[in-house]
């Protein structure tokens, strides 16, 4: 039996079912979709560099930024480093200058030491222009340097005793007596112990000093003769102005001699001196006296121990007595007990102030002097 074409169309309808179809586009969509997911990744990757190009630009930034911050340290260092060579130069510069000008002044300081030694007995010239100042030969310094001698020795053992009866507080003790109640044999002893800011070696040089000058500046006039390298002899005189308008003429003759004990530094001294003056209601008189010093300095004792340190203690002893009758004096009559008491004695006391102020004085200017330097 034959098949018509209309037939023929109706199986051929049959062969290509709904469910084919719906495969076919489910395969169509597959492939879709993976062309699009390939897409997709394809696009993910491109732009993956893009932001770590971005990244790394921000970094770099970043690191651009602390670099000049570190440059800008490193510059401020180096500016602030050349400033302050610059003021360490000009430190070193006046240092110097300073220096010159410290050695300068202490040169000054000498010379106005002995300036002022000069001047001092420049103006007491006019009120003793009518004495001369007396040498005394070589037999009276070898006289008086016996004496010191004798008295070192009797003094000797008892240098530490007297370095321990030093208290903490100045003291000062002055004495005036009569031997067997003559009040014409009047006889003064000053004893004076006081602590000092200074070393042992400073006091002894200064006071030294002042000896190799040729004495203090109430000296009007004086001669210095160097016997040893520890021992001086001077012929001095010292005009005393009294309240009353008249001035009493003291010629003196001494030796100063150094001794180092184990304690610290000795000075002892022994004189002779004339006293001589004219005075109106009395006339005129003369009166002779011997002298005896004894200095002891030393480093003050701390907790029980001698310690070398800035601290030191001077202990003075200073003895006038009468001597014998002085020569060639016949225009002079002696000097009477009203006389001693009430010129001679006071005069000698001002004499030791004086000098005791004149020795702390050159301490504390030396002391000055060292602090600045």
């Amino acid at each position: 039996m034959l098949e018509t074409p209309a037939k023929m169309k109706a199986k051929k309808k049959r062969l290509s079912p709904s469910w084919l179809k719906r495969k076919r586009e489910l395969e169509a969509l597959r492939e879709e979709t993976e062309a699009l997911e390939a897409h997709v990744e394809f696009l993910r990757i491109k732009r993956v560099p893009a932001e770590a190009s971005s990244v790394n630009t921000f970094e770099t930034l970043e690191q651009k930024a602390a670099l000049d911050r570190e440059r800008q340290i490193c510059q401020a260092a180096l500016d602030e480093n050349r400033f302050l060579k610059s003021r360490l130069q000009v430190y070193v510069n006046l240092s110097g200058q300073l220096r010159t000008v410290l050695t300068a002044a202490e040169q000054q300081k000498t010379q106005l030491m002995i300036m002022s030694i000069t001047a001092a007995r420049t103006l007491r010239i006019e009120s003793g222009a009518g004495y001369q100042l007396r040498l005394a030969s070589p037999r009276v310094f070898d006289m008086l340097e016996k004496r010191v001698n004798a008295r070192f020795r009797e003094l000797e053992a008892s240098f530490s005793d007297i370095q321990q009866r030093v208290p903490s507080a100045d003291t000062e003790l002055i004495q005036i007596y009569s031997k067997n109640g003559d009040r014409d044999t009047g006889i003064v002893e000053s004893k004076r112990a006081q602590l000092l800011p200074f070393q042992e070696t400073a006091i002894s040089a200064i006071v030294w000093s002042i000896v190799e000058l040729g004495g203090f500046p109430d000296s009007q006039d004086s001669r210095v003769i160097r016997r040893s390298e520890d021992v001086y002899a001077v012929d001095s005189r010292l005009t005393v102005c009294l309240g009353n308008g008249e001035s009493v003429s003291l010629n003196t003759h001494s030796v100063m001699k150094r001794f180092v004990v184990s304690t610290g530094t000795v000075l002892l001294l022994e004189s002779n001196s004339n006293w001589a003056s004219d005075f109106e209601d009395s006339g005129s008189w003369v009166h002779t006296t011997d002298e005896g010093g004894c200095f002891v300095i030393s480093s003050y004792a701390l907790n029980g121990s001698r310690d070398p340190g800035d601290l030191s203690q001077l202990h003075s002893e200073l003895t006038l007595k009468p001597s014998g009758p002085p020569e060639n004096t016949s225009r002079y009559s002696k000097a009477g007990p009203r006389t001693v008491h009430d010129v001679v004695i006071p005069s000698f006391r001002e004499i030791i102030e004086s000098r005791h102020q004149f020795v702390e004085n050159a301490l504390f200017d030396c002391l000055r002097t060292t602090s600045v330097a």
